[in-house]
């Protein structure tokens, strides 16, 4: 299927460039030829997860090759529930190439073999587990995007110096609305994941809690989305100390999957090696 996925690469780069190009030029019609392209590869990426699980016989969420899959396609469903609900091209000039390029890693990375013994030591508690997880950092990567949006969109309001980049981006309330239901959705899903993982991890290793640096990550994100979310409920949050909290969530959400490896977890992106 590395065909396949090559196919789905070209239709996220056509999505990509004409994201960037609307964006730039704001016409409707480069606009259109985007979200043409990001549905015909999302629907491509989704045969290619299928045929994955059908041909290697286990969830297309172990080792890195298809952890990056799965959290591209993840990215591109998310983006484009944001595109239905508010309609706010901008977000895809930034999350297009993202996906283009978690795509592309996706693409150059082996197998791995060890994954396909791993899967079958596992529970029917992992599939859901990591998919929670993947589907909860991608509304977290929303979060980020919309914050960063606001801060810039909020520091030119302050400093009254509007550049062109200012007058194509959603307004504050939108990019407020967005930041507010995704980090909620993200919340719910986290919280969903985690408890998952719990009764996973005691049923595979008679362990609730191991103590693992990706579970303290996983809990610090999660305190901290639970304190963006209560602060959002507030009118006094709902603004450049929130948009702030909505990036350092996304910099924990990356702690998780870059640091935490590195300092001895037993967790490799979607494979448990002990």
């Amino acid at each position: 299927m590395r065909s396949l996925l090559l196919a789905v690469l070209a239709a996220y780069l056509i999505a990509a460039i004409h994201s960037i190009l609307a964006f730039v030029n704001k016409r409707r019609s480069l606009q259109r030829v985007a979200e043409w392209s990001m549905a015909v590869g999302f629907v491509l990426h989704t045969a290619v997860l299928i045929d994955d699980w059908a041909v290697d016989g286990h969830y297309p969420l172990f080792g890195l090759r298809e952890t990056l899959s799965f959290l591209s396609w993840a990215l591109v469903g998310s983006y484009a529930l944001v595109l239905y609900h508010y309609r706010a091209q901008a977000v895809g000039a930034l999350a297009m190439p993202v996906i283009c390029i978690l795509t592309s890693a996706a693409l150059l990375i082996s197998p791995d073999p060890s994954a396909s013994a791993a899967a079958f030591s596992t529970t029917w508690l992992f599939p859901i587990h990591t998919t929670l997880l993947v589907f909860a950092y991608a509304a977290f990567f929303i979060v980020f995007m919309a914050s960063v949006m606001y801060l810039i969109q909020e520091r030119e309001l302050k400093v009254k110096t509007f550049s062109g980049f200012f007058h194509r981006l959603p307004a504050l309330r939108t990019m407020n609305e967005i930041s507010t239901h995704a980090a909620a959705v993200g919340l719910t899903l986290l919280t969903l994941g985690l408890v998952a993982g719990v009764f996973w991890s005691w049923s595979l290793h008679g362990k609730m809690w191991r103590n693992d640096p990706k579970e303290i990550f996983a809990v610090l994100t999660w305190l901290l989305y639970f304190v963006l979310a209560m602060f959002r409920s507030t009118a006094n949050w709902r603004g450049r100390r929130a948009a702030w909290l909505g990036v350092l969530g996304f910099v924990l959400v990356l702690c998780t999957f870059l640091i935490a490896p590195l300092l001895g977890s037993y967790h490799v992106f979607g494979l448990a090696l002990k």
